[in-house]
């Protein structure tokens, strides 16, 4: 994924709904903005099964909204911390 679209949710957010991604790896707070991207924009729907977090603490209440707007949530799988032990 080209950097830019990286660092643009709302970019990152077209790109996983155009290609139909259904894994996706990131850090809690990539996953926040992305988050607040499909909240502006809930059509047309990701396809995530899976959303694996890494690289920094989640905190899970800020899924709330997530959740709430997604009640057929993909499977959400905190990585973090496995190997800082």
């Amino acid at each position: 994924v080209p950097d830019p679209v990286v660092r643009s949710p709302e970019d990152l957010h077209a790109l996983l709904v155009s290609e139909g991604v259904t894994v996706l790896s990131q850090t809690p707070s990539a996953f926040y903005a992305l988050q607040a991207a499909d909240a502006l924009a809930p059509e047309p729907r990701l396809s995530l099964e899976a959303v694996v977090f890494g690289g920094e603490a989640l905190e899970p209440q800020r899924l709330a909204p997530w959740l709430d707007a997604h009640p057929d949530s993909p499977r959400l799988i905190n990585m973090y911390g496995i190997t800082e032990t």
